[in-house]
């Protein structure tokens, strides 16, 4: 938890010295998890998921797998914030940053998290493709080492280079950066030389590229700082059962959820969560929950500056509900002083803002704001900061969903010649991270038969050109539906057929 108190002593007790100066401001102690809960956390014991997130007395919880259950997952808590279009809860403000896209289309997939008025930590959460998964490839098909790293190169790496350009920057501004998530790849300071042989899947040392890019960019590895040793402290994470006890003989057992720090943050603790049969079990939950161990590690922050930012807490809201909106200026406290909120039309212009409301007005702070939706039509809207002289200083999507609408989609045309594009659109799904769309051959009842995917960047409504730059080959001819699916699950959320002649 963070450590008021101690804080609060400290600045007492300096304050009453005469002739001493107020020392620099004590650094935050507050504790970060990654857990990956096992296709939406039901398939052991959902219960246990909530036990272990309280067990872990994490502050910020980044979840892998989530299947559309962040915001009921905090709810269940009692925290009162939870960003479900990035699959992170927390005890604190979390802020969506500007627009950052990643190489598979979508916003890189962090926030900045609000652990002191007006001052941040950046906290992303990946989950880095799975397939072909590397010690499976070396283990079962026979291939070298440098087949190894090349196959690394062309999955992995560039998922997770997207990240380290802008949050270096983040963290040379003095923000302190933390990269937790489902890697799918060991680490480099587990296969050393030292530890061939010493677990039966590691025959080589391989420098993981992964997770070498992440160290030579300045990032720790939050787990390794603390227990620098693998042979004492394997950490592993995935996977000691599916779930546990049930798991195969030869598993590539291997420490694959990880946190990476880089800035103004250093780890003190950090933790593992699983059954208390399992080795290196610190924090015991049974029976425990998902394939994936977790992680928690604890961490002193000197929290630092943000750009700024304007959120609304939710991506769409009934019409009639509120949509709540919180903001932050890139200044000292995040105050906007004779700033406004608008509520625009989707890409309108914030001279003609359809609502606004006071950023802060003499000493008021007022960091949230609640706009009614009862005069707003279904659609999609903006909500956008401006400051004093009408300049805008950030700008964010919300949708406004009519009451007992369902989600949709459809595509532009019922019949396609092959290789035309086929535009598909979809409206009222939910925003979470990972929603999806799915092209299956009609009417399979298969729903994890897919031919192809495409994540819909958490949005309630938009529209993608699927053309041969998105499909490679063209499709060839048949009857085909589309279905919107639901945070990287295999849960239909809607559907529409096509044929290609």
């Amino acid at each position: 938890m963070f450590d008021w108190l101690r804080r609060l002593a400290v600045f007492l007790v300096l304050s009453m010295l005469p002739g001493m100066a107020v020392a620099a401001e004590a650094p935050l102690s507050l504790k970060v998890m990654t857990f990956n809960i096992f296709l939406g956390g039901d398939q052991v014991n959902f219960a246990k998921v909530i036990e272990a997130i309280e067990a872990s007395g994490a502050d910020i919880v980044c979840l892998q797998e989530a299947e559309g259950r962040t915001a009921e997952i905090a709810a269940i808590l009692g925290w009162p914030y939870a960003a479900a279009n990035r699959n992170i809860l927390a005890r604190v403000p979390l802020f969506a940053p500007p627009t950052a896209i990643g190489p598979d289309g979508n916003d890189l997939n962090y926030v900045f998290a609000e652990v002191t008025p007006g001052k941040f930590i950046a906290v992303a959460d990946v989950h880095l493709p799975s397939d072909p998964y590397g010690p499976y490839a070396l283990r079962d098909d026979g291939k070298m080492v440098d087949e190894i790293v090349a196959l690394e190169k062309e999955t992995r790496l560039p998922a997770i280079e997207a990240y380290i350009a802008p949050l270096k920057t983040v963290a040379d501004g003095g923000t302190p950066v933390v990269i937790v998530g489902d890697f799918n790849t060991p680490s480099h300071l587990d296969w050393t030389a030292a530890m061939i042989g010493q677990r039966a899947q590691i025959t080589a040392a391989i420098d993981w590229p992964v997770t070498k890019a992440l160290s030579d960019a300045g990032f720790t590895d939050a787990y390794r700082a603390v227990h620098p040793d693998p042979l004492t402290k394997p950490g592993i994470t995935w996977s000691y059962g599916y779930p546990f006890p049930h798991v195969e003989a030869n598993e590539a057992l291997d420490r694959i959820d990880l946190i990476q720090i880089l800035g103004p943050v250093k780890a003190v603790a950090a933790e593992i969560l699983g059954d208390p049969a399992m080795p290196d079990t610190d924090i015991a939950v049974s029976p425990w929950p998902s394939d994936h161990r977790a992680v928690v590690a604890t961490l002193e922050v000197t929290p630092g500056p943000a750009p700024a930012m304007v959120s609304p807490m939710k991506r769409g809201v009934m019409a009639g509900d509120a949509v709540d909106v919180r903001f932050h200026g890139a200044t000292e406290d995040g105050r906007v002083q004779d700033g406004r909120v608008a509520l625009l039309p989707a890409g309108g212009d914030v001279a003609a803002p359809l609502a606004t409301l006071y950023t802060n007005n003499g000493t008021d702070r007022a960091s949230l704001m609640s706009f009614g939706t009862a005069t707003l039509a279904p659609g999609a809207y903006d909500a956008a900061l401006v400051d004093s002289d009408g300049q805008e200083l950030a700008r964010a999507p919300f949708w406004v969903r009519a009451a007992g609408t369902r989600p949709s989609v459809a595509t532009d045309k019922a019949s396609y010649a092959s290789g035309e594009a086929i535009t598909v659109t979809w409206a009222d799904a939910p925003g979470n991270r990972f929603d999806w769309l799915g092209i299956y051959a009609k009417d399979d009842p298969a729903e994890d038969n897919y031919q192809y995917f495409f994540y819909v960047n958490s949005t309630v409504s938009g529209s993608l050109v699927l053309d041969k730059d998105m499909l490679g080959d063209a499709l060839p001819p048949g009857d085909y539906d589309v279905r919107l699916m639901r945070d990287d699950a295999y849960m239909r959320l809607a559907g529409a057929s096509f044929s290609v002649k």
